[in-house]
Order: structure tokens, then C-alpha cells, then sequence
């Protein structure tokens, strides 16, 4: 059976980590405060984004932050694109938020490019800025610099659980600007071969049972998509491979949880990520580790044009 990479003691020590630094921000006059903007009508998928903010802000004040939650409905998409900007300008000249995330995904028809590009990068703990992302192309450090969360959870969890990327062939199933774009980037950065497969890609399984690791970002269950939906079985991996299961998505009316990853495939990988306990919980750790890279950045500017 596989060996799960579950992601726990990651978090407990970027607790650990994160509980020095506040106190270190602290002594500089700064708490790092995290805004969070739900922008999604959606009543099912608005309940998800509810429980993952009560657990992101169950961490913040965990180290000692804060997070505070602004919702934002009833208008059309364009209207609400605009009290959203305003907001996001005023949470920019803020010191009391040190950290801005807008919570994804965001309803049909709303502008998200033109939303995330109004956030001050320096505050924009999800990475998904246009100066962020450039740092995937001209560098970066991992523990410096603000990345998107997942995809620099899962290369933290490859590093802690001692698996080598480096010529490997890894298969990366979903190319969202969260996940399988930037883990792309980052893998390349690693010497890894990646392959991006996703919904126009020909062949899609034979070349997931080539890949001696294979991470799945795509969150399209075959029970509530039919035919447009995704599952990773047993048959579908080689002997041996490396699997991490990314996607999920909860069913509004029975309350179901599903997963991109069966849990058949245990029985032929030599590691995997459970679906409850393993990429969650990295990614909640790179967003701790986020919002006091950001908090720090609101230190330095505090420092450098001090109250008059």
C-alpha cells in the first residue's frame, strides 16, 4: 500500500514558525490581518467559501492575526466588479490588513483579471497578480517570496516527504492560475519533465500511466458532471508512481464530498496524498507563511514612511 504524505506536520511547524515572527511584527507594531472578499452568489458554493474562510481565519488567530470577512452580492457582475475595487483600494492604503484574498472561484461574467491586477501585490497573499506571477518566470525564493498556495505547498510537501522531482516525468492534470499553471512553472524550475494535460488534451489517461508522478487539480467529479467529469482509478497510474490528489467538490444536495483520486490507487502507488489530511493542509500552511511575508512587507513600508 501507498505511503500517504499527509500534510499535518507541515502545518504544525509553519505554526511554530509563523508564532516567532508575529511576535517579531508585534514588536514592530504590526498584526498581520487578512481581508477576505466573498464575491460569489452561488448558495452552495458560497457556504464551501464560508468553511474554508473559518478555517483560514481558525489559523490566523492561531499565530496571532486576524481575518475579516467582506461579502459582497445582489449586484450584476460588472457593478459588483466595482464596489470590489473600491474595496481593494481601500483595503491597499490600510496598515490594519496586511494581507488581501479574494476567494475563488468567482461567480460567470465577473472580471477577475481586472480585479486581482487592483490588489497591491506586496498584500496579495493568493499570488495571482500580474507582478506575482512574473516572479514563476524570473525567480523566486520559496520561503521569501508570495506564492500561490497550493502549488507551493505541494513543493514544500515533495521537499519534507523527500521526493524527487528532478528528471522525473510528472503528469499535471488541470491548468488553473491557482494550482496546475504555477506548480507547472515551479516543477519546471525543479528539472522536472512536466506534461499539462486538461479537458482539450488528447489521450489524457495513457499519458497520466506514463508519469512517474501525477498530480490531479481538477475537481470535476463524474457523478455530478457525467461525461466532463474526472477520476484517477487504480488502472489508470503506473506501478509505483507518486499520486497527489488536488480536486474536490462538494455535492449542494446531498452534502457529499468527492475527490479527483480514488482510493484504489493506493494499492499501485508507492505514495500518495490522502484526500482528506493531505494537500489541504499544506495549502492552509502556505497561506499562514503568505499573510506574514505580506505582513512584513506592510512592517517595511511603515518603517520607511513613518507617521508625520
Amino acid at each position: 500500500m501507498a505511503r500517504l504524505l499527509v500534510g499535518k506536520p507541515i502545518l504544525e511547524g509553519t505554526y511554530d514558525w509563523a508564532r516567532e515572527e508575529v511576535k517579531v511584527l508585534e514588536e514592530l507594531g504590526v498584526t498581520p490581518g487578512l481581508a477576505v472578499l466573498l464575491l460569489n452568489d452561488d448558495p452552495a458554493e458560497l457556504e464551501t467559501q464560508r468553511r474554508y474562510v473559518e478555517l483560514k481565519a481558525r489559523d490566523a488567530r492561531r499565530i496571532g492575526g486576524y481575518v475579516e470577512v467582506f461579502e459582497l452580492h445582489g449586484a450584476e457582475p460588472v457593478k459588483r466588479a466595482k464596489q470590489a475595487i473600491a474595496l481593494i483600494e481601500r483595503l491597499n492604503r490600510s496598515d490594519e490588513f496586511t494581507g488581501i484574498l479574494v476567494q475563488k472561484p468567482l461567480p460567470p461574467g465577473f472580471p477577475e483579471a481586472e480585479v486581482m491586477g487592483r490588489i497591491d501585490p506586496r498584500k496579495d497573499v493568493d499570488a495571482l497578480t500580474p507582478d506575482n506571477k512574473k516572479l514563476l518566470l524570473s525567480g523566486y525564493d520559496l520561503y521569501g517570496d508570495l506564492l500561490p498556495c497550493t502549488a507551493a505547498g505541494i513543493v514544500e510537501l515533495f521537499m519534507y516527504y523527500g521526493i524527487d522531482v528532478e528528471g522525473a516525468h510528472v503528469a499535471v492534470v488541470g491548468r488553473s492560475d491557482l494550482v496546475g499553471l504555477p506548480l507547472s512553472l515551479m516543477l519546471l524550475r525543479m528539472n522536472a519533465t512536466v506534461t499539462v494535460l486538461h479537458s482539450r488534451s488528447r489521450n489524457v489517461r495513457e499519458m497520466v500511466r506514463k508519469a512517474d508522478i501525477v498530480i490531479s487539480a481538477v475537481g470535476r467529479p463524474p457523478e455530478l458532471y457525467g461525461e466532463g467529469g474526472w477520476r484517477l482509478a487504480e488502472e489508470d497510474v503506473r506501478e509505483g508512481a507518486v499520486v497527489i490528489g488536488v480536486g474536490g467538490k462538494r455535492d449542494p444536495a446531498t452534502g457529499t464530498w468527492y475527490f479527483d483520486v480514488d482510493e484504489s490507487v493506493a494499492r499501485k502507488a508507492s505514495a500518495m496524498t490522502p484526500n482528506v489530511g493531505g494537500v489541504g493542509p499544506v495549502t492552509r500552511a502556505r497561506l499562514l507563511r503568505n499573510l506574514v511575508i505580506s505582513s512584513r512587507n506592510v512592517a517595511l513600508s511603515v518603517a520607511a514612511c513613518p507617521p508625520t
